[in-house]
């Protein structure tokens, strides 16, 4: 079942959250500056208040009462390769147990039917240059590279790419 978050998800939706970024990107093991990151970035309060923001939607994926993935809209968040590019997938995480069950793709179809309603013409993300199960996973969706950005953490730059799809016509 996928519905709006509410309040009420925040201490879930940061748990999930931890989980998911930690396997995707602590591949080497744990230090300071991701531990830092994950710690300070994924809290409860802060998910709680995002929740609450009125430039942000969370669809959250539920079975069997569990959460077990999500979806982060920005609603006013230019890209960097295109500024008239301005919604943003900001987060699709879908736990590692869960994966390859059509979970993600479902939080895309509810999105995009949320973006037609709302005559949005598209979106775009930033998934990390290394993470090729993500890039296959948007291929596979029809998105399309735009270029490149770089996300800062403890004075390295990693590389994310851009990508951008148009909101598919409802059926």
């Amino acid at each position: 079942m996928i519905r709006v978050a509410t309040a009420a998800d925040a201490g879930n939706l940061a748990a999930l959250s931890v989980q998911v970024w930690l396997h995707t990107y602590a591949k080497q093991g744990l230090r300071s500056a991701l531990s830092d990151y994950v710690l300070e970035e994924f809290t409860a309060q802060k998910l709680a208040a995002s929740i609450d923001d009125k430039n942000q939607v969370f669809f959250v994926y539920e079975e069997n009462a569990h959460l077990v993935g999500y979806l982060r809209l920005l609603l006013n968040s230019p890209s960097p390769t295109d500024p008239e590019a301005r919604v943003e997938i900001a987060r699709l995480y879908v736990q590692e147990h869960f994966l390859r069950r059509g979970i993600g793709r479902a939080l895309l179809q509810h999105m995009y039917a949320y973006c037609a309603r709302f005559e949005i013409p598209g979106v775009w993300l930033a998934v990390n240059h290394e993470n090729t199960r993500a890039i296959r996973f948007y291929e596979q969706h029809r998105f399309e590279r735009t270029g490149s950005a770089f996300f800062h953490l403890d004075n390295e730059r990693h590389e994310n790419f851009i990508l951008y799809k148009p909101v598919p016509s409802p059926a």
